[in-house]
């Protein structure tokens, strides 16, 4: 599954322009059961019966930015899209994402050689109404003959890379991690037999708001929604200890609380029964943030977030197990499995 997930990370997808990574999910994933798009842009891959709705849902949307100004003397301004920590900004290569392809440029700072007061403004977290790209051009002209214009998407070169123990990082893997668990899980359920109408959702724009998601559960009102996404790590240098251990490497996460929802407790306790009868290792999180599931729980959804814990959020380093990743996809399956054959509708809500 590596090379999928590195395929879809590569895809540029800032929320509200993810055309790109949906026709590659939709080119793999139309072998497997039926395909549509709806009008605001999350696609939706159904197969199985019709005895009870199970929707499963991940986000393809990304963090990044846009050009919301060129300059005559050729620098890019540029407004931010999604949670970018602005600390992230500076020193940084970046990608225009063109109709006539990728323009590369770069998020530049003053050197402290040129500064009136170094030990001061050194200091300071430039914003980013600080900051420009610097695409190397002398013109706005020259800027725009590339093909570079207002809204143009800007994302953070992306160099993913293998660390030790298992460990995979790379920019955008919140949540493209998911997207590629939804792909595998999939392919796996092809070709069985099932009672349920199982739905697997790749949703947009949820990094500016859960709005794809919003929109799939008023529309589509499933009985039980499982989202697929990330958690923050808390085994990181500087976390201060009143945060609950959620380690890299620990087993998948069942997201129970976050600052927008809190899953259904007879659902949790039921996806803990089956990785106990499965051995599927797993943690508990409560988290900061939020996701789709606030927005599919609002339909009145039973709901559960499945996800893997990551370290540095949303940072151009986010971090993965992909042994946790292995897991989440066989819990994933077997969960699905276990309640098409009516495992959890025998549950109290």
């Amino acid at each position: 599954m590596i090379d999928e997930l590195r395929e879809l990370l590569l895809i540029p997808g800032v929320s509200g322009f993810e055309e790109k990574v949906r026709e590659h999910i939709e080119g793999k994933a139309q072998w497997y059961a039926r395909t549509e798009t709806d009008r605001m842009g999350n696609l939706y891959a159904s197969l199985g019966g019709e005895e009870r709705s199970i929707m499963v849902m991940a986000h393809m949307d990304e963090n990044g930015m846009v050009v919301s100004r060129i300059e005559e003397n050729g620098f890019v301004r540029f407004r931010v899209i999604g949670g970018i920590d602005d600390r992230c900004l500076v020193g940084r290569v970046v990608n225009l994402v063109t109709r006539q392809g990728p323009v590369k440029g770069v998020i530049g700072l003053l050197p402290p050689h040129l500064m009136v007061r170094p030990e001061q403004e050194m200091s300071k977290v430039l914003r980013t109404e600080d900051l420009r790209i610097d695409l190397g051009c002398s013109s706005a002209e020259e800027v725009k003959g590339l093909g570079v214009d207002l809204t143009t998407p800007v994302l953070f070169e992306k160099q993913p890379v293998m660390l030790q123990n298992n460990l995979f990082s790379a920019r955008g893997l919140d949540n493209r991690m998911g997207c590629a668990v939804l792909l595998e899980v999939l392919r796996r359920l092809h070709g069985k037999r099932l009672n349920s109408k199982v739905t697997f959702v790749w949703s947009v724009q949820e990094e500016i708001g859960l709005r794809g998601a919003t929109v799939v559960a008023m529309q589509h009102r499933p009985d039980y929604a499982i989202i697929i996404d990330t958690c923050s790590a808390t085994d990181i240098p500087g976390v201060p200890d009143h945060f609950s251990e959620l380690r890299v490497g620990g087993g998948p996460v069942i997201r129970y609380i976050d600052n927008r929802a809190i899953a259904t407790p007879a659902f949790v306790a039921y996806v803990r029964e089956v990785a106990a009868a499965h051995d599927i290792p797993y943690q508990i999180g409560i988290s900061g943030g939020s996701t789709d599931g606030a927005a599919a729980q609002s339909s009145g959804a039973c709901m559960v977030p499945l996800g893997v814990a990551i370290r540095y959020t949303h940072a151009p380093v986010e971090c993965i197990s992909l042994d946790d990743l292995d897991d989440l996809v066989r819990l994933l399956e077997t969960l699905i499995l276990e309640m098409d054959q009516g495992g959890m509708d025998a549950k109290k809500v």
